[in-house]
């Protein structure tokens, strides 16, 4: 008798939890979902207000646009009328090679730095610390400057120089990944004759592939979305960020020829937005993915 209520308790207290996890499930779910919605609603909007012209969007901007073939154009104008061609490419450049400069020559410091004993190790350590710790944002005059004097500014190839220092965030991570190389792959490849370029390149290296995939993706929306850099140094050569800016000013000024097309600036927005939803959407589950395990079993 004992036994038969002690093990029908069990079964009665089974059936609630589920019943409990099901209904706080059901409450996260649709706080999700809002939320959610909250984040895709203003892309649709600039969609679908991006396919208007500038009367349609003026009288009602928050109806459905009713030439939708014709507004279409809007995407191909702005390419003419806001020179959104150049600034296009100079974004593509400038976010695919900064960060893949950078993060090349992080990974030769930090293999340097990992494999390798030497006078003055610690003081390499602390000058890639000591920059992340430090304000640097007050520097920036003398920085304008040395740019000047150096010859750089408003340069392209020149900013692309700035991308060799070599030290910052992934050089600390790259210098652990290769701390936990074994070191036998080094041996090994010093039996058979190879130099420090083959090793780093043929063995170690690759084994940063995932590590500096997600790095680049991350410059890569970094150095997209940065403002500052361009509108400082690169005056004559705008990217989209200082573009949209610009082009907003025309907009919304009234003495401006493209005063009130708000169309045609969210169809520049929409154009500035489809890149990185393009890489996230292409990358991420391979970045995710990806193994870091070596290849000695023991």
């Amino acid at each position: 008798m004992n036994n038969s209520l002690t093990d029908s308790k069990p079964c009665e207290g089974g059936k609630k939890k589920p019943r409990e996890h099901r209904v706080i499930l059901a409450v996260l779910c649709v706080i999700f979902c809002l939320y959610a919605a909250t984040l895709i609603f203003p892309f649709l909007w600039l969609i679908y207000n991006s396919l208007k012209n500038k009367i349609e969007f003026s009288v009602n901007p928050w109806a459905i646009p009713t030439e939708l073939i014709n507004s279409l154009a809007n995407y191909g104008k702005i390419f003419s009328e806001f020179n959104l061609g150049s600034m296009f490419l100079n974004s593509v450049l400038l976010s695919v090679a900064m960060p893949l400069i950078n993060l090349f020559f992080c990974a030769c410091t930090a293999y340097a730095y990992a494999m390798h004993d030497f006078k003055g190790k610690q003081i390499l350590y602390w000058v890639a610390m000591i920059p992340m710790l430090v304000n640097i944002t007050g520097t920036l005059p003398s920085q304008y400057n040395l740019y000047v004097k150096l010859g750089i500014y408003d340069s392209i190839p020149g900013i692309l120089l700035t991308a060799t220092n070599g030290f910052g965030f992934p050089f600390l991570l790259f210098s652990s990944v290769f701390q936990t190389v074994s070191r036998t792959y080094h041996e090994a490849a010093e039996i058979d004759g190879a130099g420090n370029w083959r090793i780093f390149l043929q063995i170690y290296f690759p084994q940063l592939s995932a590590v500096f995939g997600a790095q680049w993706l991350l410059g890569f929306i970094g150095i997209w979305n940065d403002y500052m850099t361009p509108y400082l140094y690169l005056p004559s050569h705008q990217t989209l960020s200082v573009g949209i800016y610009d082009i907003s000013l025309k907009v919304s000024l009234g003495f401006s020829e493209f005063s009130g097309d708000y169309p045609k600036l969210f169809a520049a927005m929409i154009i500035t937005i489809i890149p990185v939803i393009a890489l996230f959407a292409a990358f991420q589950k391979k970045i995710m993915s990806f193994s870091m395990g070596g290849g000695i079993k023991e």
